[in-house]
């Protein structure tokens, strides 16, 4: 599928009710469909609602039966699938299938299910994803030791645990995530243009390349977001109108125009574009084996046993790290190899000025900030390292 431009938002709109358009738009008598897979059996069920309510108020000024939007849900009964339908002037959701509540949302199995139901809906709609749950990027730091070493062929199997942190059960409050590379396996490829993951730490290299197949355009958030997650009032006009940009910077400026400011992190990407970073990656890490001091990099976790570095500035220590001060031209290039290919990639990407740490957050510096997070590797044989060396993103820049 491709983002079109330069074409006037008519097949969703109602016409006595048409607020200005933030973007290029689909053709005329095209079908949209945006499907919102919630993770909400947890502790952000009640957020799952207040971001429902303020997904029925956009959805007023739409056409329902050309403007689709559906929410995959837990409920006291059953898991079910739903979609905004009108009443009246009025919007509610309406069951379109309910799911047995014995597999877990966090499964491949249901993730696959439901994309599969939502899709064979609406074949012929433009369709976008959205995640929304707990994220803690490619690995779950509670969940997985950094340092316990993965002895013998027969180990037990490692679940780093990526996103979703739903309970195990209606009286079992134990937090179960499903895995990256599992769950971008669960995305079928080439069906959707928008993949947004509304969650935490989900906007790093890894998990960005993991998903390379799954869309045109993704857009997460390097470090966490607050539990309120977007303003669906002001987001969803803008992934109708096909402008995910404006949709970033709705949400940036809903947490910084506040009276007291909260902290925000979110970056666009174009994924036509992510090859190219792997290729200057692969590049740069064939420079050699000095890895840099992480002292001084921009690290947006506060899970001190898993950082996440600033990619950009990761990777320009990495460069300097490796090509001696002699060879001055040859370490100018590269800098601007990398920067372009970054540049062509994250196509949007704001930051405010400090990040969650608690009680003072610590400064986001412009200067280094990519919009991207990444892993400092080190080639060991902990049980954290060999699940890295699984990721594609692994193969492609430093596999053999």
């Amino acid at each position: 599928m491709v983002i079109m431009s330069g074409l006037v938002l008519t097949a969703c709109r109602d016409h006595n009710d048409e607020p200005e358009l933030l973007g290029p738009a689909l053709p005329e008598g095209v079908g949209q469909m945006v499907l919102i897979y919630a993770v909400n059996h947890n502790n952000l069920s009640g957020d799952l609602k207040k971001n429902e309510r303020d997904m029925l108020e956009a959805m007023k000024v739409y056409d329902v039966d050309k403007c689709k939007l559906l929410v995959y849900k837990y409920t006291a009964s059953n898991p079910g699938l739903y979609e905004v339908a009108s009443n009246g002037a009025d919007r509610e959701f309406r069951l379109i299938k309910e799911y047995d509540k014995s597999m877990l949302s966090v499964t491949a199995e249901r993730v696959s299910q439901v994309i599969e139901d939502a899709v064979s809906f609406y074949p012929d709609f433009n369709k976008d994803l959205f995640f929304w749950g707990h994220g803690s990027g490619w690995v779950n730091p509670n969940k997985y030791s950094p340092t316990k070493v993965v002895t013998g062929a027969g180990s037990k199997r490692v679940t780093p645990q990526s996103f979703g942190g739903e309970y195990a059960g209606d009286t079992d409050y134990t937090s179960v995530y499903i895995n990256i590379d599992e769950l971008a396996a669960a995305v079928p490829d080439n069906v959707f243009d928008i993949l947004w993951f509304d969650c935490c730490y989900m906007s790093s290299i890894e998990v960005a390349y993991q998903f390379r197949n799954k869309c045109n355009i993704y857009v997460g958030y390097p470090t966490e977001i607050m539990a309120d997650g977007l303003p669906y009032a002001k987001v969803l006009p803008t992934v109708f109108s096909r402008n995910p940009k404006a949709g970033a910077d709705e949400l940036y400026k809903y947490y910084t125009e506040k009276s007291s400011p909260e902290p925000v992190t979110v970056a666009v990407m174009d994924m036509g574009k992510i090859e190219d970073v792997a290729d200057v990656a692969k590049g740069i890490y064939a420079l050699g084996e000095n890895r840099p001091s992480v002292v001084g990099l921009q690290d947006y976790s506060r899970y001190r046993n898993a950082p996440y570095y600033d990619f950009g500035q990761y990777m320009r220590s990495y460069i300097n790290m490796n090509v001696s001060e002699e060879d001055a031209g040859f370490k100018d290039s590269k800098m601007v190899e990398l920067q372009n290919a970054l540049n062509d990639f994250v196509i949007y990407k704001k930051a405010s000025e400090v990040d969650f740490n608690y009680p003072t957050g610590n400064p986001i510096l412009p200067e280094n900030y990519s919009g991207l997070s990444t892993h400092n590797y080190l080639g060991l044989n902990t049980e954290r390292e060999v699940f890295y060396r699984k990721l594609d993103w692994f193969h492609a820049t430093r596999g053999n």
